[in-house]
């Protein structure tokens, strides 16, 4: 069977203990369904895509901001290694687009954060279509999720909310699939956004 995209069993056996132990992680630990599933939740800080992924049994992907995906010194390579996508939010996207939907015809998990950036001013204000325009192009269902207990994220000491300790939870709720269509017009979008939104705000 081929590997499914995302960090390898190794690093998501290291992921689970940093989370656990040193971020007291309290979680669901779901048991994700077999096939396509993108995940989507609430941003925090850096730390929020380790505890999902710690919350988990299967690998995920990431979007992640280009800028710190190109701009963290050094750690481009492992960036790449655990199936990160770099993306410039609110930007064009095609070719993270086209790897994004790549990972779930692989049969892969696609986790979303869909604020678009860490610790916004008003949480949930602001939903971007990504995630409902993946959705309604390959027909896969959408799993909400809420971090809580993390600092939030701090833009001069991007590395203060992944070492500072926490008492980190995730909730998870229930799954939902939008009507899909091979050709989503942006009314479809757009409703789909919405939709995401209303899940999302239910977990608060």
């Amino acid at each position: 069977m081929k590997d499914q995209p995302g960090p390898n069993r190794f690093l998501r056996w290291l992921n689970r203990l940093f989370c656990h132990h040193w971020h007291r992680l309290e979680s669901e630990n779901i048991t994700l369904p077999d096939g396509p599933l993108i995940l989507i939740g609430n941003h925090r800080c850096g730390l929020d895509p380790l505890l999902v992924q710690a919350s988990v049994d299967r690998p995920l992907c990431f979007l992640m901001d280009r800028e710190y995906y190109h701009g963290v010194l050094g750690m481009k390579w492992f960036f790449r290694a655990v199936g990160a996508i770099p993306v410039s939010p609110g930007g064009a996207n095609r070719h993270a687009l086209r790897e994004a939907v790549g990972v779930l015809e692989e049969g892969g998990v696609l986790c979303i954060f869909p604020e678009g950036a860490a610790n916004p001013d008003i949480p949930l204000k602001r939903i971007l279509p990504g995630a409902a325009m993946l959705a309604l192009e390959t027909d896969t269902s959408l799993l909400p999720f809420r971090v809580t207990g993390v600092w939030p994220f701090d833009h001069i000491n991007i590395w203060k909310g992944l070492l500072r300790r926490s008492r980190a939870t995730v909730q998870f709720g229930d799954m939902i699939q939008l009507e899909s269509t091979e050709t989503p017009e942006r009314s479809d979008i757009r409703a789909g956004a919405k939709r995401v939104k209303e899940v999302l705000h239910r977990l608060r």
